[in-house]
């Protein structure tokens, strides 16, 4: 007989606990479903070849937004400066986060295009070789021990590298190296013959379909580090706006020591790229540069 207060479940009432059972079971194969799912796409990723889009061999890839930003710097200084996740100058929308050694226009630029260009051919990921007679050659140095010596540095310093990009484009952000593994030494200590790179997967997706600039190689390594620097940025735009000095020195990361003195390099850089014949480029006596491509 039923006591006062005492329940007794109805057919309702052992309709509803079975409706909740099967809901959780079904919760619960969506959960496995799309863990199974997850693990399959990252099997699938291993074996997914990640390659640059091609270019032709006359010309080095860019991507758009290092050539808008003080990634690679034109400053002399003997010392180079120690970066820790320091935002760096950006012309434009995006964000760049960076940490390691500065980099800078004269040589780690010229040397990290080149890996690049020769990454373009295999699988990111994949080992890339080349000697360093041959790397000198391609970026316009004399094949040389001190040169040799330069080059390794300038690996050593783009491998030491972490970036983070944000823009509207990437979805919210990426993180990155600039190169990944290097190998130069034999077992013995030595120099290897030929040295070996890796580019990560995660370049590819910094490059786009199409976020990059084309560069002039012959007549861009031949350049100043400072009509680089401009190039990089007028190259990277259909219709280049005019920037101003000051806004130069914070793109150049020129360690100058005022924007005036910094006025006297740029109107040579200007007219170091004018003369180049890679597009037309002049500057106002009130220091405004203007491009004409």
């Amino acid at each position: 007989m039923k006591q006062a207060g005492e329940h007794l479940p109805t057919k309702l009432d052992q309709a509803l606990e079975r409706l909740k059972l099967r809901a959780e079971e079904a919760r619960q194969r969506s959960a496995e479903q799309r863990k199974k799912a997850q693990e399959a796409e990252a099997e699938r990723r291993k074996y997914l070849v990640v390659q640059l889009p091609l270019w032709a061999d006359e010309v080095r890839a860019h991507p758009n937004e290092s050539c808008r930003a003080a990634l690679f710097t034109v400053r002399r200084a003997r010392k180079r400066r120690v970066y820790t996740d320091e935002n760096i100058f950006v012309v434009g929308d995006g964000k760049i986060s960076f940490t390691g050694i500065e980099l800078r226009a004269e040589n780690d630029e010229l040397v990290w295009l080149q890996i690049l260009h020769y990454a373009k051919e295999y699988p990111l990921g994949r080992w890339v070789e080349f000697t360093p007679h041959q790397l000198c050659t391609d970026i316009g140095w004399t094949p040389s021990g001190p040169n040799y010596k330069l080059l390794r540095e300038c690996l050593l310093r783009l491998k030491a590298t972490a970036l983070t990009i944000e823009s509207k484009r990437l979805n919210g952000g990426l993180a990155l190296s600039l190169i990944g593994d290097f190998l130069w030494r034999g077992e013995d200590g030595k120099p290897l013959t030929r040295y070996a790179v890796q580019v990560p997967q995660e370049i590819r997706d910094w490059f786009g379909d199409s976020n990059f600039t084309r560069l002039n190689w012959e007549a861009y390594r031949n350049l100043p580090p400072v009509s680089r620097r401009l190039y990089d940025y007028a190259a990277s735009h259909r219709d280049p706006y005019p920037l101003k000095a000051e806004t130069i020195y914070q793109l150049c990361g020129s360690d100058a020591e005022s924007v005036e003195n910094f006025r006297k390099v740029l109107r040579r850089a200007v007219k170091a790229l004018d003369d180049s014949g890679l597009l037309k480029v002049d500057m106002t006596r009130t220091g405004l540069v203007r491009f004409k491509r």
